[in-house]
């Protein structure tokens, strides 16, 4: 499931293409912003079915190998995809079918894409080494089917272009759809293994999410104003606008949700900014935003609904 980290990453895209619009429609943000994380859904069943397809595709490699001539032997894997307990899982689970059925999930119109993921699979050491012993522990083949999914959708690129043609919401959104497929994965215990909600709690989230960028809109010029006090001997051209964005949600999020604390806001924000902006954009939101929730303190501005969430 999304946590609220995610759908704060999924409000500062939102808002990216927002600030980047010749035309500003706030309406048509919010509904581009839920539509978007609904798919981040679609994008964890489409990934989640790969491993069916290139198990299907493994499998089918092996049986067609021909024999040798000189032995008659068939060349065959000791291990396969199809035998671990995470894909017999999907492989039986009358629930993940239902699930791909109702999204209507298919890989059949892409088995181009299947078939050269796994001769890229095959040519590497990781596999044929794992392919070549016949036992597993539960943890090794976890790490296995984590490391697939790493070096096929962050490492090839024809599967990401595949994913950007499919819809512009998913080549942005894999990372957040890899938090949940490794969670998937790591969850089984006895052979059992659990599909994530998108949500932790939808009505509460979806809140969380239509409240941070409207009133991050609604407000702009107010927040815009605030850093540009604290930011007059910077080139406003040299600002990332992500740092801009991230310290606009941090201020939106410390001044109209009572239930989070200021640090909390804070540190979730800075920690976006590693993975998001520049290499100097922790130190710049750092110092901004510490000065600014410092001054609104003295101002009353803040206010929180829970013991030591002002702190």
């Amino acid at each position: 499931m999304l946590s609220r980290r995610h759908l704060r990453i999924r409000v500062m895209q939102a808002l990216y293409a927002y600030y980047q619009a010749d035309t500003k429609d706030i309406k048509r943000t919010e509904q581009e912003l839920l539509n978007g994380t609904r798919q981040i859904y679609e994008l964890y069943f489409t990934v989640l079915q790969f491993y069916l397809e290139l198990a299907h595709e493994e499998h089918m490699y092996f049986a067609d190998v021909p024999a040798s001539a000189l032995t008659g032997e068939r060349r065959k894997a000791g291990f396969l995809i199809q035998d671990t307990a995470f894909v017999k899982w999907m492989d039986e689970s009358s629930a993940f079918k239902e699930l791909v059925k109702k999204m209507k999930i298919s890989w059949q119109p892409e088995r181009d894409i299947v078939k050269k993921a796994f001769f890229h699979l095959r040519q590497t050491e990781r596999y044929k080494e794992y392919a070549s012993q016949e036992e597993h522990s539960p943890a090794a083949e976890n790490e296995y089917l984590i490391w697939i999914f790493k070096e096929l959708f962050n490492g090839v690129d024809f599967i990401r272009h595949m994913l950007e043609e499919k819809t512009i919401y998913w080549a942005e959104s894999l990372e957040l759809a890899e938090a949940m497929i490794i969670k998937t994965i790591e969850s089984g215990k006895g052979g059992t293994f659990r599909i994530l909600p998108l949500y932790k709690d939808e009505e509460d989230d979806v809140k969380f999410m239509r409240d941070l960028v409207s009133k991050t809109i609604r407000d702009d010029a107010y927040y815009q104003e605030l850093i540009a006090e604290k930011t007059k001997n910077w080139d406003a051209d040299r600002i990332a606008l992500v740092d801009i964005i991230l310290m606009k949600m941090a201020l939106c999020e410390i001044l109209n949700i009572t239930s989070i604390p200021v640090k909390v806001s804070i540190n979730e924000y800075i920690d976006i900014s590693k993975d998001y902006s520049t290499p100097n954009s922790k130190a710049f939101i750092n110092g901004v935003i510490d000065k600014l929730v410092g001054e609104l303190k003295e101002q009353g501005k803040i206010t929180k609904t829970g013991r030591g969430l002002l702190e």
